[in-house]
């Protein structure tokens, strides 16, 4: 498992919609097919799914203002929003600052690091709670 963040929901539902996730560095290397990244929408919400292929390299802008480079396709995407999301993402957060401190913590979620068994079973935990909920969302909208 590893966990990201995006500044927002317009990229978060760029990733759902499009089926990949992209960087301008070689942050994917060491991803492996069927590994679960979570990704936190700024302090707003939750995307989760599974990495479902290989790396690969790509000239198309993953976004408008963004020449990502490397790209990574994400499969069974479920969106967490509203209260739902909000409270998810705190919990996420809160478990690696206590699992990692508060400089790792930041690292961790730049470089998108693969977790340790204690922290991933913890938010493995919360997101199985979280979808089991009725403000999951399997696709994205609008």
């Amino acid at each position: 498992m590893r966990v990201i963040t995006v500044d927002g929901w317009r990229k978060a539902r760029a990733v759902a919609a499009d089926g990949f996730l992209s960087s301008s560095r070689m942050r994917f290397l060491d991803w492996t097919v069927g590994e679960t990244i979570v990704i936190l929408v700024a302090r707003e919400g939750i995307l989760a799914g599974q990495v479902s292929g290989p790396r690969f390299r790509s000239d198309r802008a993953a976004w408008d203002a963004s020449p990502d480079d490397w790209r990574v396709p994400i499969a069974c995407v479920a969106l967490i929003e509203a209260a739902a999301g909000r409270s998810l993402n705190t919990d996420v957060r809160d478990t690696l600052k206590r699992c990692y401190g508060e400089d790792v913590y930041f690292r961790l979620l730049l470089s998108g690091m693969r977790l340790g068994e204690e922290p991933e079973h913890l938010i493995h935990d919360l997101l199985h709670s979280a979808t089991d909920s009725s403000s999951t969302r399997a696709t994205p909208s609008e």
